[in-house]
């Protein structure tokens, strides 16, 4: 964090010429009149989930504009919040002004945070997204949305009524499927929907990786406690592994298309995860969706230790091909486009521009909640998929009432999956789930 911060920080001024430049790329984004903090000389800021992701969006919505001031802090563990707290003030000491009082900790501290600031940074396990989206735009604040947006389909609904909402008040909503923002593939997909690939035939997305860490059990700690240490092993804390970490590549196949698919089968389970300290979740995924047109996504997804890696996309067409590298092939294999420029601000700084610059009023008014949703069910209708055993269809996807997400939460609650007598966590069963 220190060093990218320092990168960021040195090459600031480059970057911020380099990204209105590229504004072209954005040329899509209605405009509307700026909302709520236009006009005033500071912007403040609040951030809910102080892990990685929510720190790293500080430092960038910082590095943005130095009119950005963090007001106020909210996580469940007191280590995650001092940690933050830490590294942000090291390097900007003169945008950060969150007392102990504006600290706050527990399952009810993101209403606090809200409360205190004009823009939040929402990045806690997404299982709670909704929830806190909902609070935000209800108390007329601009939101940074971390993906996904939802786990279930009942929490999509709600992202996809509060997106409209904020619409209606006029809140920037900016979610955090970066790729969007990435000058070079954006460049790439004008160059496929000019038909620089000509007909689109298949496309194929990869996520294989190693497994997460895990944090073993602590002495005192509630079940509800373990899980969100461990959120990555929990459904409805994480989505799973196309929620969780897919979702980037597979929203770049539903940008390129320009669609969203229409049904999905699929299969996984468990090879090297297993016992009481890999929760619930498949470790190998492989789904196939079907847009309208016919064609195929391919998605196969992966975390095993020991084997080997791959985080991409591949898009086939009638005259071509492109990959995550940002380049083009011909049916020879002949590269005949490529962008790279190593001056390109990062894609993450980027989001973080567009959405302070909207709020200053600087950029055009902007709002990612539907492809963000849309993007989000689509990985929610594969983990059905492959959990059920069943052809799972948007239409049936959409209005599905099954919730995975438990309700009325607080630390010493009897949790839906809790350990079994030997240890062990229920494990999703194709062919005995009924959706």
């Amino acid at each position: 964090m220190k060093e990218q911060n320092t990168t960021t920080r040195r090459t600031f001024v480059k970057n911020s010429v380099k990204t209105a430049a590229a504004g072209m790329v954005f040329s899509h984004l209605p405009i509307f009149s700026s909302a709520n903090v236009f006009g005033q000389e500071k912007i403040k800021l609040g951030v809910v989930g102080c892990g990685g992701r929510g720190t790293g969006a500080v430092f960038q919505a910082l590095t943005a504009s130095e009119s950005v001031v963090l007001v106020a802090m909210g996580d469940v563990f007191q280590h995650e919040l001092d940690n933050s707290f830490n590294r942000i003030s090291k390097d900007f000491p003169n945008q950060i002004t969150v007392s102990k009082e504006r600290q706050f900790l527990g399952l009810e501290a993101y209403k606090n945070v809200i409360d205190e600031c004009d823009a939040v940074i929402l990045a806690t396990p997404p299982g709670f997204r909704p929830e806190h989206f909902e609070y935000a735009v209800n108390s007329g604040k601009h939101v940074f949305l971390e993906k996904p947006l939802a786990v279930d389909a009942p929490g999509y609904r709600k992202v996809i009524e509060v997106g409209e909402k904020a619409h209606q008040k006029n809140l920037n909503v900016v979610v955090g499927l970066q790729s969007r923002y990435e000058i070079a593939l954006n460049k790439m997909v004008e160059k496929i929907h000019e038909g620089e690939l000509g007909d689109l035939l298949s496309t194929d997305v990869y996520y294989n990786l190693g497994k997460a860490t895990v944090y073993p059990r602590k002495e005192g700690q509630t079940e509800l406690e373990y899980q969100i240490s461990n959120w990555h092993y929990f459904n409805w804390l994480w989505g799973g592994q196309l929620a969780g970490q897919a979702i980037h590549q597979i929203d770049v196949i539903n940008w390129i298309k320009q669609d969203y698919p229409i049904k999905v089968s699929g299969m996984g389970g468990r090879a090297q995860l297993k016992g009481p300290n890999h929760g619930e979740i498949f470790d190998h995924h492989y789904v196939e969706f079907e847009y309208k047109d016919g064609t195929k996504l391919h998605v196969q997804c992966r975390q095993m230790d020991n084997c080997s890696h791959r985080i991409g996309f591949n898009v086939q067409g009638s005259k071509g091909r492109a990959d995550e590298r940002f380049q083009l092939f011909d049916l020879s294999g002949n590269n005949f486009w490529r962008h790279r420029d190593k001056d390109d601000p990062s894609s993450s700084q980027i989001e973080q521009d567009v959405f302070i610059g909207a709020i200053m009023g600087t950029k055009p008014y902007v709002n990612n909640t539907k492809y963000g949703a849309e993007s989000t069910l689509t990985t929610i209708m594969g983990r059905m998929a492959i959990e059920s055993g069943e052809i799972i269809e948007l239409e049936k996807a959409r209005a599905s009432n099954h919730s995975i997400v438990p309700v009325d939460m607080d630390w010493n609650m009897n949790m839906p999956n809790a350990p079994l007598p030997d240890g062990n966590y229920r494990i999703p069963k194709p062919g005995d789930i009924v959706l």
